[in-house]
């Protein structure tokens, strides 16, 4: 995989926009893409053709929807083996999922469910976590999600974080507009959060826009433009850990790739504006 700078900007591959992508070499200002494994593994045709191309032009990351490290089953390591076949096709070294559990007896059940952060689980995960990076040869990197439910005795987020990652070695994804949605619904301190975190164990950052509902609770939606209070959140993110590669996530209402690459652009300059406070 061709290494990425920590100035790096990207943006989530979308099929809105793919033509658009192959239809010119390079897009200025769009440095990566980040993939979900799961939507181009075991294809062929020309969606196959199509990731062949993308992927000569531009650096690829995965990002994974189905891993489910923090459930009660046991792991899928038919699928995490599967996973290991797909990233090494492609050259692909950065390989990041969810501290969620998306599956129970029943099956997948396509949402992302919080863990309850109790100490006892840290040992549960790390072991979990070890045997993923095992059959897939990489360290695995975990993003906090937006969680919508609150377990009673819990550890707080950032220290939980960074307990697995010491234990575990794993990496953090860390997703700037989850940890503002948290501070919004649960009264989370995010900077808090932020601060409690390794700067060595950070793999990259996310920024999203969100959705904000009548009673105040706020909706991880990816289908709106990045507020500037997320904004201000990786400025200060930027100035206690430093810059690392930044992806802007866009799923839902996606605008022309140009008018994404523009944003992804000026989110960019605003977190970059920050760097010279960086101590």
């Amino acid at each position: 995989m061709r290494s990425l700078t920590s100035e790096a900007r990207g943006l989530g591959l979308r099929p809105e926009f793919i033509t658009d992508l192959i239809d010119v070499p390079l897009v200025s200002g769009l440095d990566f893409l980040e993939i979900a494994p799961e939507n181009w593994m075991n294809i062929g045709g020309r969606k196959r053709d199509q990731l062949d191309q993308l992927a000569d032009r531009y650096p690829l990351i995965a990002h994974g929807l189905s891993l489910s490290i923090g459930d009660a089953e046991p792991l899928n390591l038919s699928f995490v083996r599967e996973i290991r076949s797909f990233l090494d096709a492609y050259g692909i070294e950065l390989y990041s999922d969810h501290l969620s559990a998306a599956r129970d007896s029943t099956g997948y059940l396509y949402d992302l469910v919080p863990i309850p952060r109790r100490p006892e689980n840290v040992a549960y995960l790390a072991d979990r976590i070890a045997q993923v990076q095992d059959v897939t040869g990489r360290r695995l990197v975990l993003e906090n999600i937006s969680a919508y439910h609150e377990y009673p005795g819990q550890m707080p987020e950032g220290d939980f974080l960074a307990e697995l990652a010491l234990r575990s070695g794993c990496g953090i994804l860390l997703d700037i507009n989850n940890a503002y949605v948290n501070e919004r619904n649960h009264g989370a301190d995010a900077r808090a959060f932020v601060a409690t975190l390794s700067a060595e164990t950070i793999a990259y950052y996310h920024v999203a826009g969100h959705l904000e509902l009548a009673d105040g609770t706020i909706l991880d939606t990816h289908g709106t433009p990045v507020v500037d209070a997320v904004i201000q959140l990786a400025q200060d993110v930027w100035r206690l850990h430093g810059p690392r590669p930044l992806l802007l996530e866009r799923d839902n209402f996606v605008p022309a790739l140009g008018d994404l690459v523009h944003d992804l652009t000026a989110i960019g300059q605003a977190v970059r504006e920050s760097r010279h406070a960086f101590a």
